[in-house]
This record gives C-alpha cells, structure tokens and sequence, in this order.
C-alpha cells in the first residue's frame, strides 16, 4: 500500500496485510469520512459540497473547475454509497486483495483532493 495516501496506507496496512480486507476498505472509507467531517463538519460528499461549501483546488484551467470539483463530489458520494453498502454485511463482499486494493485506491485517491480543499463562499 505504499503508493497510496499516507493516511490510507499508515492506517489500513496492517488489517491489509493480516488479509482482513473488509475491515481495511472499511477503515478506508472511515478514514476520507473523518475528513470530510473534520473540513466542513458534514460526513458525506454531497452535504460537504452543498452546506459545507467545500471546494477542490487544482483543475486543469479555470473554465473546467465547476466540472472538476463535481467529479470530486461524485467520487466522494461514491465512496458514501460504497461504505453504506459494506457495511450491511458481516465481510463487505471483499475477499480479493486486488479488490480490495482498488477500493483503498479510490479513498487515497479521495484523500489527496481533500488535501488541496478550502471552504470557498458561492459566487
């Protein structure tokens, strides 16, 4: 997991590696929650883009950043969706390292674009 977001890796490698993968996308989704939670105060994608006013720096060119931070957001509710859905089962539906390792990848994935997140006020 060494590629991945320090966050995702420092806190999922060792649940990863001992093959309980349920449990390290569990904690992967947990963990792009918390901070989300921690930079608006919302859980979830849609309320941190809505409410919680959150804004991704880093599109390509000004005119495409609208497009951007809704892929951002889409990601995030994807990740929402994904959580609810494992976690209404016993294993999550995860027994494949390399499915699981493409989850983990998304949260990192998830986790670098909130690094670069500011609470921007709606023009």
């Amino acid at each position: 997991l060494k590629g991945l977001h320090s966050d995702i890796a420092s806190r999922c490698s060792s649940l990863f590696e001992k093959g309980e993968y349920s449990g390290a996308v569990e904690k992967g989704f947990k963990i792009v929650r918390d901070r989300l939670r921690q930079l608006t105060g919302l859980e979830t994608g849609s309320e941190a883009f809505g409410r919680g006013k959150l804004h991704i720096k880093g599109a390509a060119a000004p005119h495409v950043d609208s497009d951007f931070n809704r892929g951002v957001k889409f990601l995030l509710m994807a990740i929402d969706m994904f959580r609810n859905e494992k976690s209404h089962t016993s294993d999550g539906n995860i027994d494949n390292p390399q499915r699981a390792y493409e989850y983990l990848s998304l949260c990192s994935l998830a986790m670098r674009f909130l690094d670069r997140a500011e609470i921007k006020e709606r023009e």
